[in-house]
């Protein structure tokens, strides 16, 4: 039975699922297309982690999100079939809000994959498009669109399966499943009795959101109140890396590198290489 290819749309305030009608010739491709990405996006993953705010997995690792009302518009099209949907009308591409590409897969029950979507795919017959046929180059006449060369996520029940959560965050509202430092925050840790910032306006330069994802680690690890400053720059000096104080305070350096690099200290996510005594950052912290 052929498999149905669906839109996931922004109308609005809201996403909706629409259906994308295809050409008898275009469906066998389109499938193989996704058979080959969904082997592809698998390959060699063979371990399976909760995501915690981490931003880049092992190559053989998938980071997990189980939230039954992140996919419920996805695996409703499982149960409700193509007929319960309007078409896809491209149109006018700005009120069309395409997210995601998708179908569900032949080789596991119950499972969908998932395209990203991007402006620069879609292919508008105004201005010149061209298209190359019989060894010319003509110009597009229809309005149409780009498959991506990948695979974004997975979806299983209520599990996301994932390798980039900078991808995944253009398909999905997921920035509630990772913490950072509000502004506020930002400030009430510079302020804290233990630091001296060398160079506010280049620290808050520096607020990217790795770095307010790790202010918010520290904060809430309770290290700034069971750790006084000298107890703090003792346990940096058995990894091998030097804070320094000045009156009394850790200094948190301008440069961003190294103030990113103190801060993943401060967040238990730095080690020293038990044989080459090398300084390391981790992005993860999962206990042995």
């Amino acid at each position: 039975m052929p498999r149905s290819l669906f839109a996931l749309c922004r109308v609005g305030d809201e996403n909706v699922v629409k259906r994308i009608p295809l050409q008898a010739g275009v469906q066998a491709e389109l499938e193989a297309l996704f058979d080959e990405q969904e082997t592809a996006f698998l390959a060699g993953r063979d371990e399976e982690v909760a995501f915690d705010g981490g931003w880049k997995p092992d190559r053989n690792q998938l980071l997990t999100i189980n939230d039954a009302a992140l996919v419920a518009l996805f695996n409703e099209t499982l149960e409700n079939g193509p007929a319960a949907y309007d078409s896809l009308d491209i149109a006018d591409y700005a009120d069309a809000g395409i997210k995601a590409i998708f179908t569900k897969s032949e080789v596991v029950e119950g499972r969908v994959l998932v395209q990203r979507f991007r402006t620069s795919q879609f292919l508008q017959k105004s201005g010149i498009t061209l298209v190359f046929n019989n060894n010319r180059f003509g110009k597009l006449s229809e309005h149409g669109f780009a498959l991506d060369a990948r695979l974004t996520l997975i979806i299983e029940g209520d599990v996301v399966k994932f390798q980039s959560f900078h991808s995944l965050r253009t398909v999905l509202t997921v920035q509630y499943h990772f913490e950072q430092a509000t502004d506020a925050e930002v400030t009430t840790f510079a302020e804290h009795g233990h630091f001296h910032v060398e160079n506010r306006a280049l620290f808050d330069a520096a607020m990217d959101e790795r770095s307010r994802k790790l202010i918010r680690g520290i904060s809430a690890s309770g290290i700034l109140v069971d750790h006084n400053v000298a107890s703090i720059i003792e346990k940096a000096g058995t990894v091998g890396l030097q804070i320094t104080e000045q009156d009394g305070k850790l200094v948190l350096p301008g440069e961003k590198r190294r103030l990113k690099t103190i801060l993943s200290f401060l967040e238990e996510s730095v080690f020293k290489g038990v044989f080459s005594e090398q300084v390391f950052e981790t992005n993860s912290k999962r206990t042995v």
